[in-house]
């Protein structure tokens, strides 16, 4: 029996072998499974890829079919019309039927169209040359629009400024723009425009310019003027005139006989200037000058009945002071009269025909 003590150790021996054994397959259990993961997971998209060329292998395929059956109905199409026009082809080469013409009227055709292409070739070479020189000339369709500009200028040199002779200037100069367009259908515009001409050569100019230097004039006039001397003249004159018709007056002479016996009676050597008081004649002239300043602020702004008005107001004026029997007062007087009978707002033509009737033009 001294063996027996070795069979535990065996056995342990044998189980940790086993053991061994067992960990081991497990391992390798685990390491196949593992492999078989990995090629599952490479083969699938392999697969799908396999799949998806034969899908659209499928597809190319179908395609195909269809363009080789429509090539074939193409073909079939084609051959048809090849068939067609072989038939038009033996048609044409086939000789047409005769036609039975009389050579009489042969004849007459002929001889007519002798007669009439000459003429035919004639009129072609005229409208040929009517054709190059349109498409020579040059193209002034835009003179009508300076024709309408210069009009509407002149009729805003009339309703504004009262410019008689800039208007005949720019209506002149739209007449000869019409002339130049080449239109034929400017005859009724240069008419009008014509008319209108013909009126406003007919108004006097009015020269605002001298009437305004006329009226600076008088200021000079004016100022050399003297009231007081004038009124005395007046007041002597009045006085000879009474005193001679006194001496036919009976009564009156007795009366101053009679004042004599009781007052004194002396002689007045100067002349009496009671007439005027201090500085009123100064106030007169200064009026005067604001009258005139009235008369030529009507000049500009061509305002007529200022203009009359205060004309009117200075004669009146040296009426009243006597100033009209002077030299001077009736050099002033003359030339009043005369800058009132020039009308310095004079009435105009309206060119509104004419700027319809160019506009219609423009517009057409």
């Amino acid at each position: 029996m001294p063996d027996q003590p070795e069979t535990p150790k065996i056995l342990a021996e044998l189980a940790k072998g086993n053991a061994k054994a067992e960990g081991s397959r497990s391992r390798q259990q685990k390491n196949a499974r593992r492999r078989i993961l990995i090629a599952l997971a490479l083969f699938i998209p392999v697969l799908a890829g396999i799949f998806v060329v034969g899908y659209q292998q499928i597809l190319m395929w179908e395609k195909i079919n269809n363009i080789s059956e429509e090539n074939q109905q193409l073909s079939s199409v084609v051959s048809d019309k090849d068939i067609l026009i072989a038939d038009l082809l033996e048609q044409l080469r086939a000789s047409p039927p005769s036609i039975g013409i009389e050579s009489s009227g042969i004849t007459n055709l002929q001889n007519i169209l002798d007669t009439e292409l000459p003429e035919l070739q004639e009129q072609l070479l005229e409208l040929k040359s009517q054709y190059d020189t349109l498409n020579n000339a040059p193209n002034l369709d835009w003179k009508l629009s300076e024709s309408e500009f210069l009009v509407r200028l002149a009729n805003q040199k009339l309703l504004l400024e009262l410019d008689i002779g800039s208007a005949i200037l720019l209506l002149e100069a739209a007449d000869a723009a019409l002339m130049q367009s080449g239109s034929n259908a400017v005859v009724a515009a240069r008419q009008s425009v014509g008319s209108d001409l013909s009126l406003l050569r007919s108004l006097e100019i009015v020269d605002r310019q001298g009437i305004y230097i006329r009226l600076s004039n008088l200021g000079n006039y004016i100022e050399h003027i003297n009231l007081l001397q004038s009124m005395r003249d007046k007041f002597d004159e009045k006085s000879n005139t009474e005193s001679f018709g006194a001496q036919y007056n009976g009564s009156l002479e007795t009366i101053v006989n009679f004042l004599s016996s009781i007052f004194i009676w002396r002689k007045w050597d100067a002349n009496p200037a009671a007439i005027l008081v201090s500085d009123q004649e100064t106030s007169i002239k200064q009026s005067l000058y604001l009258m005139l300043e009235q008369a030529k602020l009507g000049v500009v702004s061509m305002d007529s009945e200022l203009y009359e008005y205060s004309l009117a107001n200075i004669r009146e004026s040296l009426f009243r002071y006597a100033v009209d029997e002077t030299i001077i007062g009736m050099k002033i007087i003359t030339e009043i009269d005369e800058l009132e009978g020039i009308n310095i707002r004079p009435t105009l033509p309206s060119l509104t025909n004419s700027l319809t009737l160019i506009a219609q033009l423009t517009s057409g």
